[in-house]
Parts: structure tokens; sequence; C-alpha cells
């Protein structure tokens, strides 16, 4: 398997991302850390998809520059946030940020476990652009699936109420689907790598994305020049790198 790292899967799956625009709890985390100082921040928004986080941080922003390698996802977040002299969106791939390196944005975004699409021989390319394309005091910020949430959960979900069958199928279907992924894995091998290729229940398993382990990931962005790093678990609280517990994904 390799990374989903085709954009015309994301076109496809375009109009599913431009229902919501809410940020998560660790991405609101960014807006006291940066509470007082939003009319001095230039921020790089990777990945942005339909236009969810553009939504927020554009109108706070001195500059706002979001990317996203598909063309129908640029499409859609031009129709939430309007380009003006601040705010632009553009087609590009994050392996590739030379338009903008030495331009020394202050707060580079990758959110929504983006990073986790891009082949896992290339995503330490993606790192080493963002470190030329950020200042020296900058933060980078990004999810991506945690190692530590393998295996799934099979357990069978209770059949919705107001459709029992479709939803018994649904849960079904899910539950087998997680059970193959979870065959699929040599999990010792995995935790030893670091990382694992995962085809998930993301879209009716039509994804493959890599699974990372906060040691591992916390170690390859170092090992490009951000040697500090701070993780938060989906509802925004630190947690241990040792003991990160079973989130889906961690925010870094």
């Amino acid at each position: 398997m390799s990374g989903s790292s085709d954009a015309a899967t994301w076109d496809r799956l375009s109009d599913v991302y431009g229902r919501d625009l809410a940020l998560s709890p660790p991405e609101r985390s960014l807006l006291s850390m940066f509470r007082g100082a939003w009319l001095d921040v230039d921020m790089l928004d990777l990945g942005v998809g339909a236009g969810r986080t553009a939504y927020t941080f554009s109108a706070l922003t001195r500059r706002y520059v979001g990317l996203d390698f598909s063309p129908r996802m640029i499409e859609q977040a031009r129709r939430i946030v309007e380009e003006n002299a601040r705010t632009s969106f553009v087609v590009q791939d994050v392996r590739d940020l030379s338009p903008w390196h030495g331009q020394n944005f202050q707060l580079v975004l990758f959110s929504f476990n983006g990073i986790d699409a891009v082949d896992p021989t290339e995503r330490r390319v993606v790192l080493s652009e963002v470190r030329k394309v950020i200042a020296d005091d900058g933060v980078f910020a990004f999810s991506s699936h945690s190692l530590h949430a393998l295996p799934f959960d099979t357990s069978l979900r209770r059949p919705a109420l107001r459709a029992p069958l479709s939803s018994a199928y649904r849960n079904l279907r899910r539950t087998l689907g997680l059970a193959r992924a979870n065959r699929l894995v040599a999990l010792d091998r995995a935790s030893e790598r670091g990382w694992t290729l995962v085809r998930d229940d993301a879209h009716d398993f039509s994804l493959v994305l890599c699974y990372v382990s906060p040691e591992h990931q916390v170690a390859e962005l170092a090992e490009v020049g951000f040697p500090s790093c701070e993780i938060l678990d989906m509802k925004g609280r630190s947690v241990d790198m040792q003991a990160p517990g079973r989130d889906p994904h961690l925010f870094y």
C-alpha cells in the first residue's frame, strides 16, 4: 500500500469537507497561543481542504495563504472565504513549498491528518519544506493518526433507532473492515519502526493512511529542525509521549 496522495481522490471527496467549519479543540488552542498578536501573524495553511480552518484564521491574521493540491477543494474554500489582499488560496503540493521559501510565516498549520495521506517515504520532505518557510520562532502545528490507536475496536455499535436495518448493515460492514485492517497490520513490526499504513474506515475504507507513534514523530521533527514539541489529545489536553492513550489522532 502507499499513501492516498493523489489529487483525484480528494477532488471526489471535496463536497464532504465543506459541511463543517468548526475548529477542533487542539486547533482552538492556537487562538489563545497567539492572543493579542494575530494582526502580526502571517499564516500558511497546508491541506486547507474546503476551507474549514480558513473560515476562522483568515479573519484573524495579517496574511493568510491556504494551499491544497486538489483543485476542487480550493474551489470549495474560495466559496466559503473570499480572496482579497490579505487572503489567497493556491493549488499546490505540500511536498514543494518553494514559492514561499524564506517568507518566515509565524504559523504553519497542516490540519485534519492531511500529512498522513502523503507517502511515508516523502513525509520528511514535507517537514523539511515547512522548515524552509517558517520563522525561527514560528509555530508548526499538525495532526496525525496515532499508532497507539491500533488495533481498532471491532465491537458492534448499536443500530440507529430511525433506520435500524440500514445502520446495522453499515455497522457490520465497518466492523468487518476494521477487523480486516487489524489482521493486515503487523503491529510489533510497526511499533518497532514507528509507523504503518492502514486502510481504516475513513470514507468507507477508501483511503490508505499513515499511523505514527509519538516517539517516531517527535524524533522526525527534531531531525528536520524542530527541536521542541508539545503533543495534545483530541480534547486539547497535553499528553505524555510515552503514554498518549488511544485517541485516533494526536496534535503536534
